[in-house]
């Protein structure tokens, strides 16, 4: 497709005025950017924030034949994938779509609870405000309040009003030396945003790309659900990986 000048010069007008509002804010420098591109396509605009990493779409892809957003929930992360998914951070956090009662976990194999929270509307993420043509999505986050243990496979089981039997979402907690190789990872990643003084929200992105690239879902949707001044092609990007996702 061919713009003809005047539209043209007006899209110009507007982007260029995006970019100046963009790079104003606190923490964001020119080089610090996503690469620009006239496409909004899922991963095109992925790439322009992550571009070290696939989405996470294709994992579910693997998940299980129940799937979906059945009864109004959907794990995002951790998933239910055919198998345990890894997490780095002991505390972890738990990412999904609909509205749940509680939240528990126990270790795989027994029934001891080891952690559980009643969830309520102060987990919830707001993304975009309700308008007469948009329901937001009902994107909900909350991380235990307590260390899991290195190596451990865990059974997240969660609970709604009604009640629906949903079967456990595994998830297994990096063995120590596996932690220290991601951690060691992640220092260097530290000392190259403070050398190049990429702070904030764009620190933030950095990270979420690290944890995408080494395929870590529950740390890359803490990192990313965090910042506190989304773009709209940011929240563009959410809303579009969320929805393949369910």
């Amino acid at each position: 497709m061919i713009l003809n000048r005047p539209i043209f010069s007006l899209f110009c007008l507007i982007f260029g005025s995006l970019m100046i509002s963009v790079s104003n804010q606190p923490g964001y420098s020119q080089e610090n950017l996503p690469e620009v591109s006239s496409s909004i396509s899922g991963q095109q605009l992925w790439r322009r924030f992550f571009p070290n990493s696939e989405s996470p779409d294709s994992e579910s892809k693997r998940g299980s034949s129940e799937g979906g957003a059945r009864g109004g929930f959907c794990p995002i992360a951790p998933n239910q994938f055919s198998q345990a998914e890894w997490v780095w951070n002991e505390r972890l956090t738990f990412t999904w779509v609909g509205v749940l009662t509680q939240v528990e976990i126990r270790e795989q194999g027994n029934k001891k609870v080891v952690w559980s929270q009643d969830i309520s509307a102060k987990n919830r993420i707001e993304l975009n405000p309700e308008t007469a043509s948009s329901t937001p999505l009902k994107l909900y986050q909350v991380t235990t309040g307590t260390s899991l243990k290195p190596g451990q496979v865990y059974e997240l089981q969660v609970s709604t009003t009604p009640p629906i039997a949903y079967r456990p979402i595994l998830f297994q907690i990096m063995t120590s030396e596996n932690r220290d190789l991601m951690t060691q990872g992640l220092q260097e990643l530290e000392r190259e945003l403070k050398t190049k003084n990429i702070t904030g929200d764009a620190a933030k992105l950095r990270r979420a790309d690290y944890f995408a690239s080494q395929k870590l879902w529950s740390e890359f949707w803490q990192e990313v659900l965090s910042i506190n001044t989304a773009s709209e092609d940011l929240k563009t990007l959410i809303n579009q990986t969320v929805n393949q996702l369910c």
